[in-house]
């Protein structure tokens, strides 16, 4: 008998892992990974202060409440899901598992660069850096167009040109690379102040919004330039100003904090 409960435990647990290790394969580097792991936070840590609180009426009602819930809360409320997310992708988790800090390559200066000339031109742009989440969902999307190439002045100026057949869209850079282009970012349907900010600002406000990642617009319009981090939209910068926001935010050590 006791065999027989050894064979069966193991059994069982062969099964929970196969199915984990699928669901982890399916949801690797998405918004959905993220959002799983921040339901898996949450899920435990309320488990564990029921349980330490002997709160046992509580965990009945817990568990009667979760269980047919959490399926529409995660599919239909975007300020939960974004929580969630937060937790798995770039809140409680990332504390305990972020890289270590990149060291300065000269990284900034090239962004900056590269965005003068945008703006000096009037070419209108969008560009998004990754920092601790992924942004591989909207990098290898049908429509994104894979680059994977040194980022530079020549190249940024080029994919923006209002004639070339990448200007719309947007940029994604990961470790100092261009990824991508032609990328197409979630809108934001949150309603705006501003009624003149127009599809790139709203497509880097719901970036920022989904993510951890550093946006920059640049308008096609005024030549300006916005720095979009989390619920953070500074307009109008300099480039000094640029430089020295983009500094801390990718080489800080607390550079998943807005400052």
């Amino acid at each position: 008998m006791a065999w027989m409960d050894i064979l069966r435990a193991s059994f069982e647990i062969l099964v929970l892992w196969i199915v984990l290790y699928q669901l982890y394969r399916m949801v690797k580097g998405s918004r959905s990974g993220a959002i799983l792991a921040g339901l898996v936070v949450c899920l435990l840590l309320c488990t564990f202060v029921l349980r330490v609180a002997e709160a046992r009426v509580l965990q009945e009602i817990a568990g009667f409440i979760i269980g047919p819930s959490t399926l529409l809360v995660v599919l239909f409320q975007p300020e939960i899901r974004n929580f969630l997310a937060k937790m798995g992708g770039n809140g409680l988790l990332s504390s305990f598992m972020l890289a270590k800090p990149r060291q300065e390559t000269g990284f900034v200066e090239k962004v900056v660069d590269s965005v003068s000339y945008l703006a000096g031109h009037r070419y209108g742009a969008l560009i998004g850096i990754c920092r601790t989440d992924s942004l591989d969902e909207y990098a290898k999307a049908r429509g994104a167009t894979q680059i994977d190439a040194e980022y530079s002045r020549e190249l940024i100026g080029t994919i923006f040109f209002p004639k070339t057949l990448l200007h719309d869209g947007a940029v994604i850079v990961k470790d100092e690379r261009v990824v991508c282009a032609a990328a197409i970012l979630p809108v934001s349907n949150k309603e705006l102040k501003d009624r003149s900010l127009g599809l790139r600002h709203r497509a880097a406000i719901g970036l920022a919004e989904t993510s951890d990642a550093v946006v920059i617009v640049v308008s096609e319009e005024t030549g300006s330039v916005s720095l979009v981090v989390g619920n953070s939209m500074q307009r109008n910068l300099s480039m000094d100003l640029l430089a020295k926001r983009l500094q801390n935010l990718l080489y800080s050590h607390a550079n998943t904090e807005e400052n």
